[in-house]
């Protein structure tokens, strides 16, 4: 009776170890982390042919290259949004690339400016919708 006690515990033993040895070996997912663009805007205060203060954009991609769709850039109280399309040019990481055409301008208001961007990772071909904000004072 000692004899099958201690067979049956040893049968058990191997049992739970080859299970725990098996379970260890499963294969590691390798499907990598989509990146997600980040956006850095930047802004300069430029003199408006009608007179006053405009503002040209400026943006960066601070993580990765894009080829870009388009930019929807959204003044502070919401009342104006403009799509400025990129037609889809690429940029590598942190080359910087204007939000508007070299001669216009936004009027400057004051508050804080939304700005969504649009387009495709260069890796692969992915496409993204991110936003981004900058504050604008005096």
């Amino acid at each position: 009776m000692k004899r099958i006690s201690l067979i049956a515990t040893i049968s058990i033993l191997v049992i739970l170890t080859t299970g725990a040895l098996l379970t260890g070996c499963k294969k590691k997912s390798t499907t990598p982390t989509p990146t997600v663009p980040s956006f850095i805007v930047t802004a300069t205060t430029v003199q408006l042919q009608a007179g006053g203060e405009g503002l040209q954009f400026y943006a960066k991609c601070s993580n990765t290259d894009v080829k870009m769709t388009k930019v929807t850039v959204t003044d502070p109280i919401g009342s104006n949004s403009v799509t400025y399309n990129l037609n889809g040019t690429y940029y590598v990481a942190n080359q910087v690339f204007m939000l508007e055409d070299a001669t216009s301008a936004y009027t400057k208001e004051i508050g804080t400016w939304s700005f969504s961007f649009v387009g495709n990772l260069t890796s692969d071909g992915s496409s993204f919708s991110v936003g981004a904000t900058l504050a604008v004072s005096k």
